[in-house]
């Protein structure tokens, strides 16, 4: 892969490159410059899968991305103020967008987000500006470079449908499903948990079980802005959809399930502990009894492949068991 690029004074400007990997990481630095723009028609008919934008990245001009018919997954940072006309022109398939968005500073996502109309899951970090001079741009990406806020969220998708009142001679849009008022969580630029959260009752009734569960669980997971009252609901609804949800999880780390997903491997534990073991302690009746539940996630895990989950779902049943019986004895002695 070859880097075309053009110094302007003290920054590099990414004119083009050739013979684009699926993969494409532009460097934030170029003979010491920052990189600060890519280029009109940079990417543009490539058959890239995943950019990584530099942090300093402050334009991309118009076309950018046209046409890239495989483009899956974009990681950028919230300068990317600049987005040229027909930007993802020709663009379907992008399943998820990665951005970090700098403490105190004006962030592109509502700008990025309105490109696209179909279900996208989004991951938002914030940091400051010492955490990016003092560490490694992509352990902050990672996750490995120290504390920071992220929220993952899902928002779904909706379209516009003209309808002509014919005797009026008007013409009307209707828009379809919910993702258009998620898109309209925003304050200026600012964008607003509370008012994503405030749409769950939406999204329930609009979108499949699968997808809302997802939602549910990366709001729970990554709990930025995140407020008690909605946490309830969230875990309110996970408790009712354990099995999706265990489903969910265990295909996380799975790469044969091929699908976008804002939920890491290795998170079933927290499920377990969690949200079951809190719904027994709340009533004697949480569908059939985290035994049995324990024993569907068993099986569960066990389609997915997961040799290690299933390990440590026995071993906790096996442990569960031992001090339910201790407990049963107890009881025994002091009823006598």
């Amino acid at each position: 892969m070859e880097l075309i690029y053009t110094i302007v004074g003290d920054i590099i400007r990414i004119d083009g490159i050739k013979e684009a990997q699926p993969q494409v990481v532009i460097p934030p630095e170029l003979e010491g410059r920052r990189v600060t723009e890519l280029g009109a028609y940079a990417l543009s008919g490539s058959d890239v899968e995943e950019i990584y934008l530099p942090p300093w990245l402050e334009k991309v001009g118009a076309y950018g991305f046209y046409g890239c018919e495989k483009l899956r997954r974009i990681y950028c940072y919230g300068r990317v103020l600049d987005l040229g006309a027909g930007l993802f022109a020709g663009v379907q398939t992008v399943e998820l967008l990665d951005i970090t968005e700098f403490v105190g500073e004006k962030s592109c996502f509502k700008d990025m987000l309105s490109e696209f109309r179909h279900t996208l899951r989004v991951r938002v970090r914030r940091i400051t500006e010492d955490a990016l001079t003092n560490g490694d741009f992509e352990q902050i990406r990672s996750g490995d470079a120290g504390a920071f806020q992220e929220a993952r969220l899902i928002f779904p998708e909706y379209y516009e449908e003209s309808v002509e009142n014919t005797p009026a001679r008007i013409l009307f849009v209707e828009t379809h499903g919910c993702g258009h008022r998620y898109r309209y969580c925003f304050s200026g630029r600012e964008f607003q948990y509370t008012g994503y959260d405030e749409l769950f009752s939406h999204v329930k009734v609009q979108e499949s079980e699968e997808l809302v569960t997802e939602l549910a669980l990366g709001r729970l997971l990554f709990p930025c802005g995140l407020t008690d009252e909605y946490r309830v609901m969230y875990m309110d609804y996970v408790r009712e959809h354990w099995r999706t949800a265990g489903v969910l999880m265990a295909r996380a780390g799975v790469r044969r399930f091929g699908q976008a997903t804002n939920l890491e491997p290795g998170r079933i534990p927290w499920l377990v502990q969690t949200v079951l073991e809190g719904a027994e302690c709340r009533t004697s009746s949480a569908q059939g009894g985290i035994a049995e539940q324990i024993t569907e996630l068993i099986s569960i895990a066990q389609q997915a492949g997961d040799t290690e989950l299933v390990s440590w779902l026995m071993d906790y049943r096996y442990h569960r068991g031992g001090a339910e019986a201790q407990e049963t004895t107890r009881k025994r002695r002091f009823e006598l």
